[in-house]
């Protein structure tokens, strides 16, 4: 230790703290796809704040990864590639917490299955990238991490082609105005957290494409 900055290696705190973000990022997904699916308002509100809780933990692993960006001389990979998934890992109980706001402070109620359909599309992303991030630390195979990508990529293509029509029949089937523009506002919220599901795989493949 040198003037409070480490000089030896930490890979495997770094590689817990991210893995760790992963899972509650995962978990965050999963929570709001329960939410939406399920009718009963006190489970509803259990699982919101199961969410609140899980994004509150991942500011806390967040803040301790910059803690030991800014602590470490020695990183296991690039500190700017670890910054930038980290932060965009943190984006995704985010923007679950906001959704699940919405849905909860609104009473939202299921259009056309449409909030079902949205969340599916983030888990199908979430299964991605989860595979990524539990072997960041032995991925090797540039091939594999590409198809993976392809995946993230084809699902967010998807969930475009989605939300067009899911606003088609909103603007059509829904007379209530307020109803209609606080039910966008969740359909884009879910649509960013499957940009971020993008975001971070591309990420990884840059990581491992440096470090292969």
């Amino acid at each position: 230790m040198l003037f409070g900055i480490n000089l030896l290696p930490q890979e495997d705190r770094f590689y817990d703290l991210i893995s760790e973000s992963g899972e509650l990022a995962y978990r965050c997904v999963h929570l709001l796809k329960q939410l939406v699916a399920e009718g009963d308002r006190d489970k509803q509100l259990k699982l919101g704040r199961d969410i609140e809780a899980a994004k509150s933990r991942a500011r806390e692993v967040t803040n301790e990864i910059t803690e030991r960006l800014c602590q470490t001389f020695i990183t296991p990979f690039d500190r700017e590639d670890i910054h930038s998934l980290a932060y965009g890992l943190y984006k995704i109980p985010k923007i679950s917490e906001k959704c699940q706001e919405h849905i909860l402070a609104f009473h939202l109620k299921p259009f056309e299955n449409d909030l079902y359909k949205l969340t599916q599309n983030m888990v199908d992303a979430a299964e991605q990238l989860h595979y990524m991030l539990t072997n960041l630390k032995s991925l090797k195979d540039i091939q594999q991490v590409h198809d993976k990508c392809a995946l993230i990529n084809n699902i967010e293509t998807h969930t475009d082609e989605l939300l067009s029509s899911l606003l088609v029949s909103l603007f059509e089937r829904e007379p209530d105005v307020k109803q209609v523009i606080l039910r966008k506002d969740v359909y884009n919220l879910m649509e960013s957290i499957v940009d971020r599901h993008r975001d971070m795989g591309n990420i990884i493949l840059e990581i491992v494409l440096k470090h292969t």
